[in-house]
């Protein structure tokens, strides 16, 4: 068993000229970060092809909007305002039911899983957990750089979507604004850290990094159901308002704007996740496997 040694307990190095805590923060992060570059290239390649597949495509969608409507109109209408059916012919609408209701949300929720299981139970799976706390750096200090590395390697692959439809849309004569494309990137981005932060502190409590993901993917899959699935049944509408998937695509960012109630909603879970990975993880004896 070995424990994560503190700063305070090592007075001799910091006489010497030990970096500051920001310094400690900025490498563990960068380290985090630069480790995942293959990740943050393909599914960032990978979000980019689908925005520009589905931007090829809306040029047809648009010019046979009235049988696409009525097509649409065949399905139930909870089913129609939760995936933006009954707007498909509009740029909004076509955006929300192709990308922003199921596949970015999908996309960003998978690298946020990755990078949160990793982070704490990653290195210990992979026995690097000695290693890292033979160094003089505090419990609290690695899981927020390794927050942080989450956060960026999330919002890197989101804002690589937010581009490519910035660039395309115009090409393609779908109408939607910039403010809009950034608001929906923003919410669904805070989204994913959500289910993000369930992972990591999963690991920071269980040590397991199958453990984090399953957490994560099961939770996300709840909220995405009871999301979807909450206006077709009566007993389950009341409940949707627990689902972070409604808190951010209920209130349609992309057509209307930064919802500020979802954004704090969501930036509060969140950074309640982070306070209590942080308490869990130096409460845990450590070993590396």
């Amino acid at each position: 068993m070995t424990t994560a040694p503190e700063l305070s307990a090592a007075p001799a190095v910091e006489a010497v000229g030990l970096p500051s805590r920001a310094r400690q923060f900025l490498a563990v992060a960068r380290h985090s970060v630069a480790d995942r570059w293959r990740l943050l290239l393909g599914w960032g390649a990978a979000l980019v092809a689908m925005a520009v597949l589905q931007l090829s495509v809306y040029p047809s969608v648009a010019e046979s909007a009235v049988d696409m409507q009525q097509f649409v109109e065949q399905w139930p209408e909870a089913l129609q305002q939760t995936f933006s059916l009954d707007q498909y012919a509009t740029g909004t609408g076509f955006l929300n039911a192709e990308l922003f209701t199921f596949m970015v949300p999908l996309t960003l929720i998978a690298v946020a899983l990755g990078v949160g299981a990793a982070a704490t139970a990653g290195e210990e799976e992979r026995g690097t957990a000695d290693l890292l706390f033979s160094l003089p750096l505090p419990r609290w200090l690695v899981v927020l750089a390794k927050t942080a590395a989450m956060v960026v390697c999330v919002a890197a692959i989101a804002l690589a979507g937010f581009v490519a439809l910035w660039i395309g849309a115009p090409l393609v004569d779908l109408d939607v604004t910039p403010a809009g494309l950034a608001a929906v990137t923003a919410t669904l981005t805070l989204l994913a850290l959500v289910f993000g932060g369930i992972a990591l502190l999963t690991g920071a409590t269980t040590g397991s990094r199958a453990a984090a993901l399953g957490a994560g993917t099961v939770a996300a899959l709840a909220a995405f159901l009871l999301h979807a699935l909450g206006g077709l049944a009566d007993w389950l509408e009341p409940w949707q308002e627990w689902s972070p998937f409604h808190w951010a695509l209920a209130p349609d960012p992309l057509a209307n704007g930064v919802d500020w109630g979802a954004v704090t909603r969501l930036l509060v879970v969140f950074a309640a996740l982070v306070v209590l990975s942080v308490a869990a993880f130096h409460r845990r004896d450590l070993s590396s496997r």
